[in-house]
């Protein structure tokens, strides 16, 4: 990329803006943007400047988490505007579309031009079109490799920066090229950094605009969600880079995340090991490639020890890969080594003997950890054992689904054993609504014969279905023969 210095692009910029206002107002293209500011609309002269000559921008709310997790972009961040830098952000505008994608915009641009003009500062930092640049630079005609842009005022600030990329990308219904990790950080950085309250943040990103309550929570959910996202992410050694929640083929979806929060909240409540073995268990299995939405909702704080482990030590692959997987869990613990406080209430009857907790930790570490190999304990004592990575997360998963489907039978079962204990408890408060109803309506002018008469038939039906219960109580032996 031929590089100029900031100062010469600006230069640059401001006598392409001077020159073009020499001509007639109808001679040059103007562009009408979304104002950041109420009820002031804004009007910018478009320019066509060679594509090498603006930067892409650093700041792009698309790229914050694959930035973020990049340890290329880390050594080069602190000259944004460099060669080097330059270079990390193309590869990255890159990344974020398909081949096939990136090659058909490419090829339109060549065939087409640009449709639309993209959006820069007075000092050539690109807004939007970042994706446009980066192809527009790889056509093979110099005389296309040129971008059509409408420069900013120059009284433009960092906060009407980041209100115009709202309103240029998001309010386009999201556009897809933003993650949900990057619509959070920009929901997190509006918030923040730029003050803005979660009302306004909703009223600008539409979210139930008919509902400004609802809206308001809505934002609110959002930023709730990335903090669980950062604390999902620690719990791995080394931490998990921000983007590896935005991988397509894991379950974990903002609904699906949004779902998560009560059950964590409700492990919280009691003991925040057992929401932290909550979450790890979550997070074990998605890494391990669970992509059901369905098997993720039975998990519990016992889901790994009650289910899991049993299934691979029971493995009866001729490799006994399982069994070798399952000795992973049975390593010794960080911190104490014992059982989180109060996971003894969640197994009352169960023998401290068995009450070994299996360190779902150690597993999260082996199948996101960049080692392609494990070494785990072997069968015979003091011996060791290298399994492959991949080995080890489909073992995982083979156990996990298996684990799923027993879990949900055994919940079934559970349910099927207390419905008539539920079922009784329901029908004692239906009667006792029943009879506050009466004692209401009795006395009043709406209380009449023919009220009276269907009540008094709605009660006989009672009376025998109680009569019947009886009985079938005393058959089975719950209450003796009246």
């Amino acid at each position: 990329m031929g590089q100029i210095t900031d100062t010469e692009r600006e230069r640059k910029i401001r006598q392409l803006v001077k020159a073009l206002k020499t001509e007639p107002p109808e001679k040059y293209e103007t562009f009408r943007l979304p104002s950041a500011r109420a009820g002031e609309p804004l009007l910018c002269e478009v320019i066509s400047v060679p594509v090498d000559e603006v930067v892409l921008n650093h700041r792009s709310h698309r790229l914050r988490s694959q930035l973020e997790d990049d340890p290329e972009w880390q050594e080069v961040s602190n000259d944004p505007h460099g060669e080097a830098a330059q270079a990390v952000l193309a590869r990255h505008v890159r990344a974020a579309r398909t081949s096939e994608e990136f090659l058909r915009l490419k090829q339109s641009l060549d065939s087409e031009g640009q449709q639309e003009p993209g959006v820069i500062t007075h000092k050539g930092v690109l807004i939007n079109a970042n994706t446009r640049a980066v192809a527009i630079r790889e056509l093979a005609d110099p005389r296309k490799r040129f971008i059509r842009a409408a420069v900013l005022p120059e009284t433009f600030g960092p906060d009407e920066l980041s209100l115009l990329e709202l309103r240029l990308q998001m309010q386009r219904t999201l556009k897809a090229d933003y993650t949900l990790t990057n619509e959070l950080l920009f929901i997190e950085e509006l918030s923040s950094e730029r003050g803005l309250t979660n009302a306004v943040i909703a009223q600008e990103l539409r979210y139930f605009p008919e509902q400004p309550k609802k809206g308001e929570n809505e934002v609110a959910m959002r930023l709730r969600v990335l903090d669980l996202l950062r604390h999902m992410q620690r719990m791995a050694t080394p931490p998990l880079p921000l983007s590896f929640f935005d991988d397509p083929t894991h379950p974990l979806g903002y609904q699906t995340l949004k779902d998560i929060i009560p059950v964590y909240d409700k492990y919280m409540d009691e003991d925040p090991r057992l929401a932290d073995r909550y979450l790890e268990s979550v997070l074990l299995a998605v890494s391990v490639g669970v992509t059901s939405t369905h098997q993720l909702r039975v998990l519990d704080v016992d889901f790994v020890d009650s289910y899991v482990m049993p299934q691979l030590e029971d493995d009866d692959d001729d490799l006994g890969i399982g069994s070798l997987t399952a000795s992973l869990g049975q390593s010794e613990r960080s911190g104490t080594g014992g059982k989180p406080r109060g996971v003894d209430l969640l197994n009352p009857e169960q023998d401290d003997a068995d009450d070994d907790l299996a360190n779902v930790a150690a597993l999260v570490n082996a199948v996101t950890g960049k080692d392609k190999t494990i070494e785990v304990a072997g069968p015979i004592r003091g011996s060791t054992v290298k399994l492959e990575r991949d080995q080890v997360r489909d073992s995982l998963r083979a156990a996990f689904v298996t684990a799923a489907k027993e879990k949900k039978r055994d919940d079934n079962e559970e349910d099927k054993r207390h419905a008539p204990k539920e079922a009784l408890r329901a029908a004692t408060a239906k009667v006792t609504k029943a009879t506050d109803a009466v004692r209401a309506v009795a006395g009043t002018p709406d209380f009449d014969f023919q009220l009276q008469k269907s009540i008094e038939i709605a009660y006989k039906k009672l009376k025998k279905s109680v009569k019947n219960l009886e009985q079938q109580l005393a058959d089975s032996g719950v209450i003796s023969e009246q």
